[in-house]
């Protein structure tokens, strides 16, 4: 209801509106007086009618009371039957009471149960105040009883109460005489206000007619113009500004539409021109506009794309998160912001931007693969800087204690006195060894000795730890193969480079079935000298691929969770890319290193710049 106001009054002119506007508010304000006079007005007559009561039983009282020695004495007189008594005391007061016509009183004697009324209790039944009559009387009090005002007042003689004067009214009759008086009152406000909307009107009608000649002399031709233009002036010299005003822009209005048509060209240019995917829908879902990059972007002639749904160019997307925020976005009439798989490339991220306007939607859209794998990598190195300072901080101050309480149990096994203990002893010290090889590993992230890089030959550096590799595969009935071809050397720590091959081929030694092998394979791959180690396992689970290489997340039961962290810190501190690839048939792990060229630099200073660069970790 309230709705269909409001589409009713939006559809209206402004003047029809100012009309509405001042009807409304004269009503209101009437409405409001009403209001505000009638609460008045009912609390004056509601103490207007119990005053005029009150003062009828204060008339009888007075009258009543000047001859209350007689009626006494009458009722002393011994002389006299009491129906005689009776009958005298009703000649003095019936008078009396008979002389008010206008409102409802009597008289009630205590001692002789007498109750005398006037002629108008005939509009109250009797037995209405019987109760009242005979109940406990609280005097000069006004109270309402069934619908009946009863006021009583007391008559004494001596000090002795002997009667009571009784004022009674119905309540209907008071509201009925209000209402008459209320009713001419707001008659006459309706008529007054009345006539003023009719003026009002009349004056609003008379300016309506005016401004639509003054609409239609815009449109006509100039000589017609001039003819009304005077006469619209003299009854509304108020729009002679605006006349001047519209005359000045009809003149700019083909410049104006000129400069438009340029701004769109413009605008188009620079939507052909950005680097984010950029397309436009109407409220049908219909294409009416798809920059070039669009076009490359999503595989289609833009040309094709103009004018068809697209949800029947593309109808994958239906169900998708894309369709579902695009959808939000148009019913809302709100930005949407998402990130979800390309429309033809559903192994790239895209960055969407949904903007909704009266005539559609607008959708700029980004390829952000690279950028959130940067973003991982930085996180994932944020994580081990902050493992690695750690390390750092607590490592050396919590292998002093371990080494003094390792010593003394050494010392403590060899007494006599502990040889039953020398089972729990060993156990011990092997817990604290094991100790002792995790805060090794912390101290491994936080490496950074910068003295210790130096050109090697990284196949030198796999020879010499090939032997103990093959020793570890033997003792599980596994092998280590090398594919070793000429690399050029690189800058490398050989220390840390032995303990990266040694993590990474230890890791395929554990998932490699018994028989099976790990490979080390090393070759040049543009400007990277690249170390691959591939094992024969089951390939790295697609859950739990993202967190490869956080610090102390392991599959292993035994394992620290540190190995690979420890083997992507020190390719992190050599420059080096670190990747992998995974599948059934087993995980390639790569560590791609920079290229260096010893006879480029027969001395090796570490002042020198293009060092300094390989080297600043």
């Amino acid at each position: 209801m309230v709705l269909n106001i409001k589409n009713f009054l939006n559809k209206q002119s402004i003047i029809q509106l100012t009309l509405f506007k001042v009807i409304s508010s004269i009503l209101g304000f009437l409405i409001i007086f009403i209001i505000l006079y009638g609460q008045n007005f009912w609390v004056k007559q509601a103490l207007q009618f119990n005053f005029n009561l009150l003062l009828s039983g204060s008339n009888l009282q007075s009258k009543i009371q000047s001859q209350i020695s007689t009626i006494e004495e009458l009722k002393q007189n011994k002389n006299l039957t009491k129906n005689q008594r009776l009958l005298l005391i009703q000649d003095i007061i019936q008078p009396i009471i008979n002389e008010n016509k206008n409102d409802i009183i009597g008289y009630y004697d205590l001692e002789l149960g007498l109750t005398l009324k006037n002629n108008n209790y005939a509009n109250i039944p009797f037995d209405e105040i019987q109760s009242f009559i005979s109940s406990s009387i609280e005097f000069n009090k006004i109270s309402n009883v069934n619908n009946i005002v009863n006021i009583n007042l007391p008559i004494y003689e001596k000090d002795k109460l002997v009667g009571y004067v009784l004022a009674n009214a119905k309540i209907a009759d008071y509201v009925s005489e209000s209402f008459n008086e209320l009713s001419q009152i707001i008659i006459l406000a309706l008529s007054l206000s009345v006539i003023i909307i009719f003026l009002i009107r009349k004056h609003i009608k008379q300016i309506e007619y005016y401004l639509d000649k003054f609409c239609r002399i815009i449109i006509i031709n100039s000589e017609e113009r001039e003819q009304e233009q005077e006469q619209i002036l003299i009854k509304l010299p108020e729009l002679k500004p605006v006349l001047d005003k519209i005359a000045g822009f009809t003149n700019d209005l083909k410049r104006i539409n000129n400069e438009l048509e340029l701004s769109k060209l413009k605008m188009i240019k620079i939507m052909e021109g950005i680097s984010d995917g950029f397309f436009a829908l109407n409220r049908g879902w219909e294409f009416t506009f798809a920059n070039n990059e669009t076009q490359k972007i999503i595989s289609e002639d833009k040309l094709v794309l103009i004018g068809k749904r697209i949800w029947e160019v593309f109808p994958q997307v239906i169900g998708t998160l894309t369709y579902e925020k695009m959808q939000e976005a148009m019913v809302r009439d709100e930005a949407v912001h998402w990130e979800a798989d390309g429309f033809t490339m559903t192994d790239q991220s895209y960055e969407y931007h949904a903007y909704p306007f009266n005539e559609g939607l607008s959708v700029f859209f980004r390829n952000n693969t690279e950028s959130k794998k940067q973003q991982y990598e930085f996180a994932r190195l944020e994580r081990l800087n902050l493992i690695g300072q750690l390390a750092a901080g607590i490592s050396h101050e919590i292998r002093n204690p371990l080494t003094t309480i390792r010593g003394f149990l050494q010392l403590l096994g060899a007494k006599s006195n502990y040889a039953q203990d020398k089972e729990y002893m060993d156990l011990m010290i092997s817990e604290i060894d094991r100790a002792n090889l995790i805060i090794t590993d912390f101290l491994s992230l936080a490496k950074s000795n910068i003295e210790n890089i130096l050109p090697h030959d990284i196949n030198d550096v796999i020879n010499k730890v090939f032997p103990m590799l093959q020793a570890d595969a033997f003792n599980n009935n596994k092998e280590v193969a090398t594919d070793l071809e000429i690399v050029p050397n690189v800058l490398i720590d050989e220390n840390e480079i032995k303990q990266l091959i040694l993590n990474l081929v230890r890791n395929g030694l554990d998932v490699t079935p018994e028989h099976g092998s790990v490979l080390i394979c090393t070759y040049l791959k543009g400007d990277r000298v690249v170390l691959a180690i591939k094992d024969q396992g089951n390939g790295i689970p697609k859950e739990i691929q993202a967190n490869v290489g956080i610090p102390f997340f392991t599959t292993k039961e035994t394992g620290t969770g540190l190995g690979l962290a420890i083997s992507m810190g020190i390719a992190q501190r050599h420059k080096a890319v670190f990747e992998f690839e995974t599948g059934h048939n087993g995980t390639t792990f790569y560590t791609l290193f920079p290229t260096f060229d010893s006879q480029d630099l027969p001395t090796l200073n570490l002042n020198n710049p293009l060092i300094m660069d390989v080297l600043n970790l």
